[in-house]
């Protein structure tokens, strides 16, 4: 018995916003680890340098969570990567703002 294969005759493709907001909430993500991982080596004691790093994040986030949802607006496309950048930005965003909210 064969397996089940997925055969797709459609000329659909992705959104440019969701492809373009997932790879955002990629960065803000990846971002985000780094931050962490310099605030644990400097015991706390990162700086500047360390809230630039998760301001930007923030805003890559917010950036990209905006761009995935305006992308549920183009007609006749696949919108997997429109739901997942949207999720995971909409995510990073909220958590990286309620970071810096507690560190005012």
């Amino acid at each position: 018995m064969r397996p089940f294969r997925k055969y797709k005759f459609s000329d659909k493709n992705e959104t440019l916003g969701g492809t373009i907001s997932t790879i955002l909430g990629i960065i803000s993500l990846c971002l985000l680890i780094y931050g962490v991982s310099i605030s644990f080596r400097a015991n706390g004691n990162a700086g500047v340098s360390l809230g630039s790093i998760g301001l930007s994040s923030a805003m890559l986030a917010i950036f990209g969570c905006v761009i995935g949802l305006i992308s549920f607006k183009e007609e006749d496309k696949f919108y997997l990567l429109s739901k997942i950048g949207s999720m995971l930005c909409g995510i990073l965003s909220v958590f990286m703002l309620s970071v810096l909210l507690m560190g005012i």
